[in-house]
């Protein structure tokens, strides 16, 4: 089973809107999909009692930080699980990292969301010399304005894949929450950025 952690340690980055949209465009092409919500906020478990079924996504919560251990137990079920993860560097985050092939970190062209990412990389890299990390990649995400070439710099700094294209904001995104479907052209573009996972 191949295990995609979408996580961040600022609040309002995208990172349940991706998850549940990367879930929806791997279930797209029949793969057995899990997506596991590791934040207590339970956005992506709501989605998951109202729209799951219709989008053949298996939804579980897991308020625990024993996410790495999920794999064992799903990986007979699942090709892949998808993990939202909480707004925080804790125990649960390196829990996911643990997990996860990949890590990807929706960041929004504003500065305190690139502040943020201080704290989770100094973690990503203590577990990756541990040996129990996987890549990160960052992605631009609910783009109106590109961000700034310093902004642009700051990130390239960090030790991650800064993945290549933006995705713009767009109110379609806001209907994923109400059953409906992927932005065009959005389905192609989360299932390219998740067949980078290796794991």
């Amino acid at each position: 089973m191949r295990t995609i952690g979408f996580i961040h340690q600022k609040g309002g980055t995208g990172k349940t809107t991706l998850a549940i949209g990367t879930a929806m465009a791997l279930a797209e092409t029949g793969a057995r999909v899990l997506l596991m919500d590791a934040d207590l906020q339970g956005t992506a478990s709501e989605w998951g009692t109202r729209w799951g079924e219709r989008w053949r996504v298996v939804v579980r919560s897991q308020i625990l930080p024993v996410i790495h251990d999920q794999a064992g137990r799903f990986g007979r079920t699942f090709d892949w699980m998808i993990v939202d993860g909480p707004p925080t560097v804790s125990e649960m985050t390196a829990s996911i990292i643990r997990a996860a092939g990949e890590i990807v970190v929706p960041v929004r062209p504003s500065w305190p969301d690139i502040w943020a990412l201080e704290h989770l990389f100094a973690l990503h890299a203590r577990l990756q010399t541990e040996e129990r990390a996987g890549g990160a990649c960052v992605v631009w995400n609910q783009v109106v304005q590109p961000p700034t070439e310093a902004m642009v710099d700051q990130v390239k700094d960090w030790p991650c894949f800064v993945w290549p294209r933006q995705i713009l904001w767009d109110a379609v995104w806001g209907t994923l929450m109400a059953g409906g479907q992927l932005p065009r052209d959005a389905g192609d573009e989360l299932r390219a950025l998740a067949g980078r996972n290796g794991a």
